[in-house]
């Protein structure tokens, strides 16, 4: 019996290197299916590394699907503005991915002149979910965790299912890579090709799309009866979104989310604190019809807070994007047309330029 124990932790040993090798080196990250979370956000970040960066004056934007700033278009304009724009916009992303996001884009916090950070609203809004409880935030962040964000990571979920979910994944980052193992054991030469055309190509398929110019126009909203009229030919799995954004009652206002935003907008404000780099929050356009009861403007939210505390941090009027508030530049209940972001892009590629000044 005692011979078997220096095999058992032998074999441990063993076990607990191979695992460090493959999914705590960053080897297995390079493989992982481009169309999964982690895929997609290491995609992401990789655009942002590779991206041509001529000088110093460089603004990158960061969000979710709704961040609307699109670099082509900004960097056609790089003559009148003097800057150059990349984007850090990941689709169902969260502010706390987003602090993640950019301690690894920019470790030093020297990188950029300015970081456009796109918000819902300013008031700290509470929806219908619990941010800090999003368990696909794990699932984005994967091969950025460290071992020592354990505690603040795990610990920032309210739930305790989830909290311990997240510590032992982080611990054992190959259980979250389970699925996606798997799916590359059933066919791995068609992922090896799926992932070099993707490091290969995919920066430019990216840089390059164009949204469509499909709009919302013919939409009508009855406040008093709560009724939507719906644009002819519209299809209908977007309905639902588009009366729950429109007419539907909006969730409680308690503040639970604005705990959430002070700490990880915090924290982003926390790692450019020593910075020349400004942070600059901007209000996305809301909709394509904006609700007469909507929560009335809290002057002591998360962002009005940071603009008070740190100096680099600059918010945009509130009502800069007004403007592109109507059914023309939206698709469906969030998201805006190509023409609806390329206008967008103009709005603000100007506006950061006035507030940066000439580029150096």
């Amino acid at each position: 019996m005692k011979r078997a124990y220096p095999v058992l932790l032998g074999t441990l040993v063993v076990f607990l290197g191979l695992h460090a090798l493959v999914f705590h080196s960053g080897l297995y990250a390079y493989w992982v299916n481009p169309s999964s979370s982690t895929g997609y956000l290491e995609t992401i970040l990789y655009h942002e590394s590779i991206r041509p960066k001529n000088g110093p004056n460089q603004v990158v934007g960061v969000g979710d699907s709704r961040m609307a700033l699109m670099p082509k278009h900004a960097n056609a304009m790089t003559p009148e503005t003097g800057y150059s724009f990349g984007t850090l916009g990941v689709a169902g992303a969260t502010p706390r991915v987003w602090y993640y996001i950019l301690r690894d884009a920019d470790p030093k916090a020297d990188r950029y002149r300015a970081i456009v950070i796109c918000l819902d609203n300013y008031n700290d809004e509470d929806a219908l979910e619990d941010l800090a409880d999003r368990e696909t935030d794990l699932s984005y962040l994967l091969n950025r965790l460290r071992l020592s964000d354990l505690n603040e990571f795990a610990l920032s979920y309210h739930d305790r299912q989830r909290q311990w979910h997240a510590a032992s994944t982080i611990l054992f980052r190959g259980l979250g890579y389970k699925r996606d193992v798997e799916d590359l054991l059933h066919g791995p030469i068609e992922r090896a090709r799926t992932v070099r055309q993707s490091w290969r190509d995919s920066y430019t398929w990216f840089y390059d799309f164009q949204d469509t110019a499909k709009n919302l126009v013919g939409l009508e909203v009855d406040w008093e009866h709560r009724k939507v009229k719906f644009p002819e030919g519209l299809d209908h799995g977007l309905e639902e979104g588009i009366l729950r954004r429109m007419v539907e009652p909006i969730p409680p206002q308690i503040g639970r989310h604005t705990h959430y935003m002070q700490l990880w907008l915090g924290k982003i404000a926390q790692h450019y604190a020593r910075s020349q780099t400004k942070l600059i929050f901007l209000r996305l356009p809301r909709a394509a019809w904006i609700r007469p009861d909507l929560p009335p403007t809290n002057p002591n939210s998360s962002v009005h807070q940071l603009e008070k505390q740190y100096p680099n941090v600059v918010l945009l009027p509130e009502h800069l994007f007004d403007q592109l508030e109507t059914p023309e530049f939206f698709k469906d209940e969030y998201h805006m047309t190509q023409p609806g972001l390329d206008r967008f892009t103009e709005i603000l590629a100007r506006k950061v330029r006035e507030i940066l000044g000439p580029a150096h």
